[in-house]
């Protein structure tokens, strides 16, 4: 004896071609939202942009990048660049050391091995040295 095959229910049938048609994108996370900050120099020298794929979270490495320019917001070269993170409120520092890595002459920086061990108050710091001075920028948030 055959069992005649069941028709298969529009509202199915439509899923199931949608699924093909899109890779089966199902259950995927979406693309984290971009991260930006800016800040001045405390000598307002330098002001910089911090860009991030998505917002700072506890336990995960972060794709970073930053460049710095002059009060007139042109691109500048800069000669040293130091980064130091920390948790004020915990008087710790940031669990990895990041390493900055030059994308071009004009300042602009990736930053690799960035992690942050727990949610609170953060400090990310920059000291920058170059011909129009030292400057130290700070960026002040919150995981």
């Amino acid at each position: 004896m055959t069992i005649p095959p069941r028709p298969i229910p529009i509202r199915m049938a439509l899923a199931l071609s949608s699924m093909m048609l899109t890779g089966c994108n199902v259950g995927s996370a979406p693309a984290p939202t971009p991260w930006q900050q800016s800040a001045a120099g405390a000598e307002g020298y330098y002001q910089a942009q911090l860009d991030c794929v998505g917002a700072p979270q506890a336990g995960q490495f972060h794709d970073c990048q930053v460049s710095f320019s002059n009060r007139q917001n042109q691109a500048v070269a800069v000669q040293t660049v130091r980064l130091e993170g920390a948790m004020p409120a915990h008087g710790h520092g940031l669990p990895t050391a990041p390493v900055l890595t030059s994308q071009d002459e004009l300042g602009h920086y990736r930053i690799d091995g960035l992690q942050y061990n727990m949610p609170g108050r953060w400090l990310l710091g920059f000291a920058v040295e170059g011909a129009l001075g030292d400057d130290r920028i700070i960026f002040d948030f919150s995981i």
